[in-house]
């Protein structure tokens, strides 16, 4: 993900680098909601995980092998891209370097310097927050339809496709929203931090639903209407470029991605802990709950503004 952060901060020009994060990163719903499907029928056709674990990590690698062939550094070294194109990306490029030397930025720059600005810690807590939410309920959603709920395998596969699907189309419309909103004049603070504080909200109060709705139906929306939310933050992957330029676009988006897997790790234990200790999935909703919180406060700390003068 650093890399297609650093990709996006390449390829794009600035006004649409929200709908290219939002594309990028609404991979994560979208194979999570097409794996509910394809690992629940292969754990049914070949009667073991163990199939559907190998099956998964060979297509992994042929994507990554298609990726390999297929993407390029650069906009020009790319076979498909013509002038025209390339041009128009480039004079984005200039013009926000350009910028960025008025503001005192001074070229590429390690991870340390960025550590005394407040935006570049509420980047990293809000992934933190989000991550929070997203691997908690992409590690135990199954677990919890199926105790909590009573869902078999099958409603389980088609659950995870509707409430993950639900994500990828929310990605997709909120990276749209923002690009539009965006050229239309309005600032980058009050597009994002407008956009992202509804997520936040959204997510907050459906978490709380979830937990105190009895019908299993209604806990399916309440989860789909989370996520469709939760993935607006997938904007976050074109933050790097905008605090840290096309320059330092990898090392912010690896610190930034650092931080959401802390929270990928963290998660599933904590969440399993919670659920062990208590025998009831509540107070871990409510640890999702206080995730989003953590994220709805970083989103409406951090500047969207303006590059650091780093």
């Amino acid at each position: 993900m650093p890399a297609g952060g650093k990709l996006n901060a390449i390829w794009m020009h600035k006004s649409e680098r929200g709908r290219g994060a939002t594309i990028l990163d609404a991979g994560a719903p979208l194979g999570a909601g097409l794996g509910g499907i394809i690992i629940a029928g292969l754990i049914a056709s070949t009667g073991s995980w163990r199939w559907s674990f190998v099956i998964a990590g060979a297509a992994t690698v042929l994507m990554g092998l298609a990726v390999w062939w297929y993407v390029r550094d650069n906009p020009r070294q790319h076979r498909g891209v013509n002038e025209a194109e390339a041009s128009y990306i480039e004079a984005s490029h200039a013009a926000e370097d350009a910028e960025a030397a008025v503001d005192g930025s001074k070229g590429k720059r390690g991870l340390l310097p960025y550590l005394k600005f407040r935006s570049f810690w509420a980047m990293c807590l809000g992934w933190l927050g989000f991550n929070g939410v997203f691997y908690g309920l992409l590690t135990w959603g199954p677990l919890y339809l199926a105790q909590a709920k009573g869902f078999d395998l099958k409603t389980i596969g088609w659950s995870t496709l509707v409430i993950f699907g639900a994500g990828f189309v929310g990605e997709i419309i909120g990276g749209t929203i923002a690009d539009k909103w965006r050229a239309s004049g309005a600032s980058a603070n009050l597009v994002m931090r407008t956009l992202l504080g509804i997520s936040s909200a959204v997510v907050i109060g459906g978490l709380v639903g979830v937990t105190v709705v009895p019908d299993a139906t209604t806990a399916v929306v309440l989860l789909s209407m989370v996520l469709f939310f939760l993935r607006w933050v997938g904007l976050f992957w074109s933050i790097p470029a905008i605090l840290g330029g096309r320059t330092n676009a990898g090392v912010l988006g690896g610190a930034m991605n650092l931080s959401g897997n802390i929270s990928g790790f963290v998660t599933p234990i904590v969440v399993g802990l919670i659920v062990g200790a208590t025998g009831s999935y509540t107070w871990a909703l409510l640890y999702f709950v206080g995730s989003a919180v953590i994220m709805g406060a970083s989103v409406l700390t951090l500047n969207y503004n303006k590059r650091l003068p780093v």
